[in-house]
């Protein structure tokens, strides 16, 4: 067929940082699940790991054996957990029932509700993890209570919800650089009627207020998220490429969308993922002794019947953040577990000297 010789590539540079994705991987070895460290003014991906992973030499040498040990692993080593596993997104969704209480007017920061560890809606019993008594917004962000998101997310509707969701960067890919990138789902009832020829009730609303039911998210779409309450207000596009060729891309990357949020909206929010880990009832309390501080919201997603799926997502330091994490444990039980690799994560930056 004749000879072609070969032409060099050119070199590319990427935006991860080798001794971030070093700790990342390090800290999240051994387990189901991904780390991610954004840089939130700027969208750079500056470390991505997914556990179990998987050594690309092998696809080099061939080595048929090794390839389908890989191939065959049911934990599933070459499936990028950080962009295209779509997962429920539990309690950190509690964030866009914030927004959209907000910005529709259906609560302020001194709504508070009664959660005496369950509320009725209908003929069913939707419950708390825990009797958190009465709560306003900041508590509810802080002790991540469900009575006060049932309600403010039937005070919202699951419209406006589904609406706010889109606005914040859900139910679409990012546009990022690697393949095989899930959109995940957000439902609505126009959805609901049409596809599945079904109403939706208030108990649906309820559960879509915390995340269940049909809602999938991607972490590298929860880290986009958070950089936004991070940054004040603009959702990044995250990427990888900095430079190709000696030629730096960095202005051409860099995309970012306004939010048509009030400034006020994002304060009361960013005060409450404050109180997660500053409020010693916190559910991210661990996290108040990383050695800088962090901002952020836990997430206990349930998956049954398996065990439910852990998440963490912040921003830190608070004042002027230069990091967004997401630390994303496949069912690894509740967000706790979650905090404790991100904390390990915090705590060997700060040694390195990398905050």
């Amino acid at each position: 067929l004749g000879f072609k010789l070969p032409l060099n590539g050119k070199d590319i540079q990427l935006t991860i940082d080798i001794r971030m994705q070093r700790i990342a991987e390090e800290k999240i070895a051994g387990k189901k699940g991904c780390a991610i460290i954004l840089a939130p003014y700027t969208g750079e991906v500056l470390a991505l790991a997914s556990s179990p992973g998987f050594d690309p030499a092998v696809f080099a040498d061939k080595s048929q054996a090794g390839i389908n040990n890989f191939l065959n692993d049911p934990r599933g080593p070459m499936f990028n957990r950080a962009i295209s596993g779509a997962y429920p997104a539990g309690s950190l969704f509690k964030l866009v029932v914030a927004v959209s209480g907000l910005e529709t007017k259906k609560i302020n920061p001194s709504t508070s509700f009664f959660c005496p560890g369950s509320i009725a809606i209908g003929r069913q019993e939707f419950k708390c993890w825990g009797k958190h008594g009465q709560q306003n917004l900041t508590e509810a962000i802080a002790h991540s209570c469900n009575v006060f998101f049932y309600k403010s997310g039937l005070l919202a509707g699951a419209q406006n919800l589904h609406d706010y969701a889109l606005k914040l960067g859900l139910s679409k890919t990012t546009s990022f650089e690697l393949p095989y990138e899930a959109a995940g789902f957000i439902p609505s009832p126009l959805w609901r009627k049409i596809n599945k020829l079904q109403n939706w009730y208030d108990g649906d609303t309820a559960n879509f207020a915390i995340g269940q039911g049909e809602v999938l998210v991607t972490p590298l779409q929860m880290a986009r998220m958070m950089a936004a309450f991070a940054n004040g207000g603009f959702l990044p596009a995250p990427y990888i490429v900095k430079a190709v060729d000696g030629r730096d891309l960095s202005s051409l990357q860099q995309k970012f969308t306004r939010l048509p949020f009030k400034k006020n909206t994002l304060g009361h929010i960013r005060k409450g993922l404050e109180e997660v880990v500053a409020d010693r009832e916190g559910t991210g309390n661990v996290l108040s002794g990383a050695g800088t501080p962090v901002a952020g919201k836990t997430g206990t997603a349930q998956a049954p019947p398996a065990q439910a799926h852990a998440w963490f997502t912040g921003y830190f330091p608070i004042e002027k953040p230069k990091f967004v994490i997401c630390v994303f444990l496949e069912n690894g039980g509740p967000g706790y577990y979650a905090c404790i690799i991100a904390r390990q994560i915090i705590e060997a930056m700060n040694g390195e000297g990398l905050i």
